[in-house]
């Protein structure tokens, strides 16, 4: 474990929490320091498609235990109980600031992105947190907001000589930001602290998409420079960009060997995309907006990403070839303890293991409403 990491202190007993957020991977403010949300569980309650009540743990169904932890909910068992790691209380200062242009998008915003961009490596490695947004200012141009940096184990000296070489490059670039700095004394007044209503999640007028990309696509400046197209042209042609710069770091102290997709592993941005429609749009129209996020935008993502994958808690229903882009290296192995455990499919959700195997009837192209019958494919 790094300087910033934290031992294991103790262990809790909680229910609920292995749903999206376990089963998918679970990525945190956190996890540059502690690893993936998954790594942290300990075992694991589980009611089987037999119907048999079972615990999985390193000792005890342990290639269930491997599954649970990242290979995706609705799939191999009802989860009614999860023990998870606990680590001691650790101090947290978070940086906020926004800029951006005031009439036309032009290369002033995005010179402040790349510089951003170029310190992902560095930032995760000290185990810190972003999470940002590129949006429409409403006056023709764009607005970067940066809310916030999160520092984890950091007091705010420390997080502002991180942060200083970027800040002095945005000046440099002529780009003038005023950071706001905020300190905490632990991890659970920062996060309320820096969302206080929480987070709104889905929306009947937008779709959104996603993509991990890995260290490579930073710490190269041809790739930087082919990353930074790909996000500029998504936003240039109207989505909104939901970004942060994360990294699981390894963790001696969790069980880090589990089903999370392994492009995780490499990743140091995770970036999602949404396109918008009005309440009034007709349904031709609205898939048209998810085939444009699914085969235009998001293809130019894949582009620059070859070989990589994204987070199927927050990624597209309409994505090819989710077995490689959800899954990875780990699917074939997946898919055998699937049918193992469940041969008749009893459990079934749109994208998960063994999904391929069933079609809803009545489903419009790029617009999978599921309204229909689920049918079993021969």
């Amino acid at each position: 474990m790094t300087r910033r990491q934290t031992n294991l202190l103790f262990s809790l007993k909680t229910v609920g929490i292995a749903g999206g957020y376990i089963a998918g991977g679970g990525h945190s403010p956190m996890m540059s320091l502690v690893g993936m949300g998954a790594d942290q569980v300990l075992s694991m309650e589980v009611v089987l498609p037999s119907g048999q009540f079972v615990t999985a743990s390193a000792t005890s169904n342990p290639e269930l235990f491997w599954a649970l932890r990242g290979g995706g909910g609705g799939t191999f068992g009802v989860v009614t109980s999860v023990v998870i790691q606990a680590y001691p209380r650790i101090p947290v200062t978070t940086m906020s600031l926004a800029f951006g242009m005031s009439e036309t998008l032009d290369g002033d915003l995005f010179a402040g992105l790349r510089s951003f961009f170029s310190h992902f490596p560095d930032f995760t490695e000290a185990g810190s947190f972003s999470y940002f947004f590129i949006v429409p200012n409403g006056l023709g141009g764009h607005l970067f907001l940066l809310v916030p940096l999160w520092g984890g184990n950091m007091t705010r000296p420390e997080l502002e000589d991180l942060t200083a070489p970027w800040l002095a490059e945005l000046e440099d670039l002529g780009i003038p930001v005023t950071p706001n700095f905020t300190e905490y004394t632990s991890m659970y007044s920062a996060f309320n602290g820096t969302w206080p209503g929480g987070e709104a999640v889905g929306a009947i007028t937008s779709h959104a998409a996603s993509r991990l990309f890995p260290r490579d696509n930073f710490a190269d400046s041809a790739k930087l420079d082919a990353t930074l197209a790909a996000i500029r042209y998504s936003v240039e042609e109207g989505g909104i960009l939901i970004g942060y710069n994360i990294h699981p770091a390894p963790n001696a102290g969790a069980n880090q060997d589990n089903a999370v997709n392994p492009a995780w592993r490499d990743a140091r941005a995770f970036f999602m995309t949404t396109n918008t429609w009005g309440n009034d749009a007709t349904h031709q129209e609205i898939a048209d907006k998810l085939e444009t996020v699914t085969t235009d935008w998001m293809e130019a993502w894949r582009a620059v990403t070859p070989g990589g994958g994204t987070y199927m808690s927050e990624g597209d229903i309409n994505e090819p070839n989710f077995q490689q882009a959800f899954y990875g290296s780990n699917y074939a192995r997946l898919y055998a303890l699937k049918q193992q455990l469940d041969p008749a499919g009893l459990f079934y959700a749109p994208t998960a293991v063994g999904s391929e195997h069933w079609y809803i009837t009545g489903q419009i192209p790029y617009w999978p409403t599921q309204n229909g019958r689920l049918c079993r494919r021969e």
